[in-house]
């Protein structure tokens, strides 16, 4: 009879072992899946974010090259202005040499 309790009592040992042990692995399941769904949501959160930015920046460069342009014509004006002011500056000193 002692023998029998022994390997009663082993047996319900591994029972509950087992029971344990898949206890812990649905635990650890439920741990992998609720961390699969943040990164999934950190993930999309991210790529609307990307897009977001890369609308943002090619508005950025839209605009940065209107103002190039600008930009391009007032220094165009600019140097002729100069070109202009050195030609008259000269034909001051010509003239007053006369």
């Amino acid at each position: 009879m002692k023998m029998q309790n022994y390997y009663t009592d082993k047996i319900s040992h591994l029972e509950n072992e087992q029971l344990d042990f898949l206890r812990l692995s649905k635990e650890q399941i439920t741990v992998v899946k609720t961390t699969f769904r943040s990164i999934k949501s950190t993930l999309l959160t991210v790529s609307e974010n990307v897009k977001f930015l890369s609308k943002g920046l090619e508005e950025m460069a839209k605009h940065v090259n209107a103002q190039d342009g600008e930009i391009k014509e007032m220094f165009t004006a600019y140097s002729l202005l100069l070109a202009i002011n050195e030609h008259a500056m000269q034909l001051n000193r010509v003239i007053e040499e006369c």
